[in-house]
């Protein structure tokens, strides 16, 4: 992993000395450097009152380790996370996505066994399990609201750790403090409070999809960007202008629709290049199912996003068309009244850009967050709650690998295709009687650190509870085990006992 990283940061960054304009022009930025650099440390002070924290953080991992103990230790089932609390981009009405695993054809009876369980957890435990309900749509989820935190659980959701994966890495690429998750959450926070133009449920924008839009920006203006302001701006004004009916956007471009599905795009001005993308298809892709079997097919929608790990799956195709209107409309009175806010004297630009996020701060700057009890620090006391936003990617990696072996796929698919296996950081299965062993090692026997990565500053050193190994054991040149998988006859019976 560690190797793979580096790799990808050496071969994104070749390019990137061009990355400073896009296909579609963006309005060069209203002001300079200096007060750049000022409405920044403002933004940043907003962003410190809604991004993930330490005891946020804490009170979801109680309410994510209740959950996973509850259905592991009645069932013996396992139960992942992905989605914005494990990739540190939730904001505080956030809710918490977990998946489990279990073959395809008992989804419907472990659905109806979850559902039955958790109800008679209410009152059973002080974690207060409430609202209880199961979707029996094409997606199965069970929704329920445990100490007053939304918590969907969905069944071999594959492709959200697969997504998990490969944002954690694209912000690991990315570096700079984490722009791109600074960027996510600013952005998020805008798009949900003060436009409401955010949540797939309701014919809007996904989470997913928003993701992928910020990811576009900085990959085509990574050199000119000064932060997660300046992230915003661009966005505002390169999708306000944005030719959504007659192009679908991809992490490195705008495609023409009567071009699909032919997707090649002109990856000269991005920072990361399609050599990038290719290869977290091959380590984070799941198999398409037969019935997909066409992966060449892109459903075209109103609103058409392509996924970067699977070209066949539209992003955006929850959007109705006439929320298409909306979001167009909300995108181009943003920019216009950002570039308001940014146009102004330095004294005033700060409590101007405070009341463009008005709805952000009056709900989550007043000492009190929507996902903790206890009191927080306010917005404008010059004080923040420490926070750390660095994501655990291999225990991360982890979880897709467990999850392939239990759908039974193969480990040739985990080592991309032509990949000089000389240098590369090889994920392998080494299988002896009852004993199912998880090695990691490079085959050229060179050491493989985060070091020679660009490292992102950070509050503290939180480690999500997904790996218990220490950043020292967990990327050193031994092999590092982790626990032993069930054996094939244990597999076997937990299959047969769902």
């Amino acid at each position: 992993m560690a190797d793979l990283q580096e790799r990808m940061s050496l071969s994104s960054s070749s390019s990137s000395s061009s990355s400073s304009s896009s296909s579609l022009s963006l309005t060069a930025m209203p002001i300079d450097g200096e007060l750049w650099m000022v409405a920044e440390e403002r933004a940043q002070e907003i962003l410190n009152a809604i991004q993930p924290v330490f005891v946020s953080d804490r009170s979801r991992n109680e309410i994510i380790h209740y959950v996973q103990t509850l259905i592991k230790d009645r069932l013996g089932i396992e139960v992942f996370l992905f989605g914005s609390v494990p990739l540190k981009t939730y904001l505080p009405d956030g809710d918490i996505d977990l998946t489990v695993l279990t073959p395809q054809d008992k989804e419907e009876d472990l659905a109806d066994t979850l559902c039955n369980m958790l109800k008679a957890e209410d009152g059973k435990s002080g974690f207060y399990v409430t609202d209880v309900q199961y979707i029996a749509a094409q997606v199965k989820v069970i929704k329920c609201s445990i100490r007053n935190i939304a918590v969907d659980i969905s069944f071999n959701q594959m492709a959200g750790l697969c997504a998990l994966c490969f944002l954690e890495q694209v912000d690991q690429v990315f570096g700079r403090d984490h722009l791109f998750k600074r960027s996510i959450i600013l952005i998020k926070a805008w798009c949900y409070y003060e436009s409401r133009i955010l949540g797939a449920n309701t014919g809007l924008i996904s989470t997913y999809a928003l993701a992928v839009l910020v990811l576009h920006i900085i990959n085509i203006s990574y050199s000119s960007l000064s932060g997660p302001l300046a992230v915003l701006f661009k966005f505002l004004d390169y999708y306000a202008s944005f030719d959504w009916d007659n192009y679908c956007l991809t992490v490195n471009g705008p495609v023409l629709i009567s071009s699909l599905p032919d997707m090649t795009g002109n990856d000269a001005d991005v920072f990361l290049n399609e050599k990038f993308f290719r290869e977290c298809i091959e380590l984070y892709s799941v198999p398409t199912k037969a019935v997909e079997a066409n992966g060449h097919y892109f459903p075209v929608k109103h609103f058409n996003i392509v996924d970067p790990l699977k070209h066949s799956n539209n992003l955006g195709r929850s959007v109705t068309k006439g929320n298409l209107q909306r979001i167009r409309h909300a995108f181009t009175l943003g920019a216009r009244k950002l570039k308001d806010v940014l146009s102004v004297p330095g004294e005033t630009m700060g409590w101007k850009l405070e009341k463009f996020f008005s709805s952000s701060l009056e709900r989550n700057g007043k000492g009190q967050r929507q996902d903790v009890e206890e009191p927080v620090v306010a917005f404008g006391t010059g004080r923040s709650e420490p926070s750390e936003l660095r994501g655990d990617v291999e225990g991360y990696f982890k979880s897709l690998v467990y999850g392939k072996w239990f759908h039974g796929e193969t480990q040739h698919r985990w080592i991309p295709q032509g990949q000089d296996t000389s240098s590369w950081d090889i994920v392998r299965w080494f299988v002896t009687g009852q004993k199912n062993v998880f090695y990691r090692r490079n085959l050229n026997g060179s050491s493989n650190s985060f070091q020679n990565m660009r490292r992102s500053r950070g509050t503290g050193t939180y480690i999500p509870e997904m790996s218990q190994q220490s950043y020292t054991d967990r990327f050193s040149n031994k092999p590092s085990r982790v626990n032993p998988l069930p054996s094939a006859s244990q597999s076997q019976l937990l299959k047969q006992n769902i």
